[in-house]
């Protein structure tokens, strides 16, 4: 029997949800716009690519690295976090320094404007039900929508910022991620500097490392961590949004009947949302089991608290890792400036930054938060697929069903 097909992205919606092609994965995914602008703040151009609008992103960013560096700010923000305010004068480039100030506004402010903007365009597309094309296969590269853990983005940037973003998908993003921060570990000779710093010899890392440059790598490292687990959470829900489209334009397609024979076996399996399940409507009708007979729909999710933990098979939309990152970016560039001075240097005291600005980020997230907190998201079933098939394939499907990973299934009595 030919495996009936439906068509999940047949027309094009006035508000798509998502798009994946050779460049990479992006949606209109809602994010909190103050946390946006708090990006914006840190470092213009983040704010940008942390909502989708990587074109606007690259372009602050490398005006940042341009401007900043010739007005020498990050110097003299440095010194005069260190008291001394007349060589942080002395440094200062005022005509290039004038320059940033509108720039700087701008890219807080905008950024802020296009998080609520593309909240609205969420809201629209949902109620639209807008499709999204499950996989892009073109001459230089094949991008599927598929399931990948969070954590696993996170480490891969905590090891080099960019390996993160490859790992999620997004192509373009990944390697500039990658370039920049190679090429400003370079300037700021930090590679050197971590080496020092870990067989102790202190003095020599405040010696060569160029503070200019160097005080763009705490905010760069704590957002590329950060930005890989929310891209890949991102991805991981477009899959969710593409499948439980799919099965209910596919259950609307489908005249299911509920006419059970006396020799007919009624099963019901659940699944987490994967390529497995519609592995498994393929394979029961290559078995013979009618469509009309399998139907396969999305389950509602009931659980509203906030995770600390998003996982591959739950994402809130919403974490206190938020919170906990902005806390982490601001002690690490606290540390860097003042391991300058202090004995452990700018390299350890930045890490010691991140780790006590995260946990108290951490901890501020824990006492504001106005819902109940639970550690970590909980696996739960999302598809329901029940099958009313003849008695004699009962074992055959009891196999498919763990061949392609039911969490669990029941035999329906008569």
């Amino acid at each position: 029997m030919p495996h009936q097909r439906f068509q999940s992205s047949d027309i094009k919606p006035r508000y798509p949800k998502g798009k994946i092609s050779v460049f990479g994965i992006n949606s209109v995914y809602p994010r909190i716009p103050w946390v946006t602008a708090w990006w914006s703040a840190a470092f213009p151009g983040f704010g940008h690519m942390f909502i989708g609008k990587y074109l606007h992103g690259f372009i602050l960013i490398i005006w940042e690295i341009v401007v900043n560096g010739k007005s020498s700010l990050n110097m003299g923000i440095a010194l005069s976090f260190l008291g001394r305010f007349d060589e942080a004068k002395a440094h200062l480039n005022q005509d290039w320094a004038l320059l940033y100030i509108a720039v700087y506004v701008y890219s807080i402010w905008d950024s802020y404007r296009c998080a609520v903007e593309i909240k609205k365009s969420h809201m629209l597309s949902e109620v639209e039900d807008a499709p999204i094309p499950p996989s892009d296969v073109s001459f230089f590269d094949v991008v599927i929508l598929e399931k990948k853990n969070p954590w696993v983005g996170m480490a891969w940037s905590a090891l080099s910022p960019g390996l993160g973003q490859l790992y999620g998908g997004s192509t373009i993003v990944g390697t500039f991620v990658l370039a920049w921060w190679i090429f400003v570990c370079y300037k700021a000779n930090a590679v050197r500097a971590l080496l020092y710093s870990f067989i102790g010899d202190f003095s020599s890392v405040a010696a060569i490392v160029d503070w200019q440059w160097f005080l763009f790598l705490p905010s760069m490292y704590v957002f590329a961590i950060y930005q890989a687990y929310a891209a890949v959470n991102e991805s991981n829900t477009l899959y969710d949004i593409e499948q439980i489209r799919y099965l209910r334009v596919r259950a609307e397609n489908l005249g299911h009947t509920n006419t059970i024979e006396s020799n007919t076996v009624h099963i019901i399996a659940t699944f987490d949302h994967s390529p497995f399940v519609e592995m498994l409507l393929h394979d029961l009708e290559k078995l013979g089991v009618p469509s009309r007979n399998i139907v396969a729909l999305p389950m509602e999710n009931l659980d509203a608290k906030i995770h600390m933990i998003d996982s591959i098979h739950r994402v809130d939309g919403r974490s206190v890792l938020d919170g906990a990152m902005m806390g982490g970016s601001i002690f690490a560039v606290l540390g860097a400036i003042y391991g300058f001075v202090w004995q452990w240097g700018p390299i350890i005291w930045g890490l010691i930054g991140l780790v006590g600005g995260f946990l108290l980020g951490l901890i501020i997230e824990f006492a504001v938060s106005k819902k109940k907190i639970k550690g970590s998201s909980s696996r739960k079933s999302e598809v329901m697929v029940e099958v009313s098939c003849d008695a004699s394939l009962q074992k055959q499907l009891i196999s498919f069903l763990e061949i392609r990973k039911a969490n669990g299934y029941v035999i329906m009595p008569h």
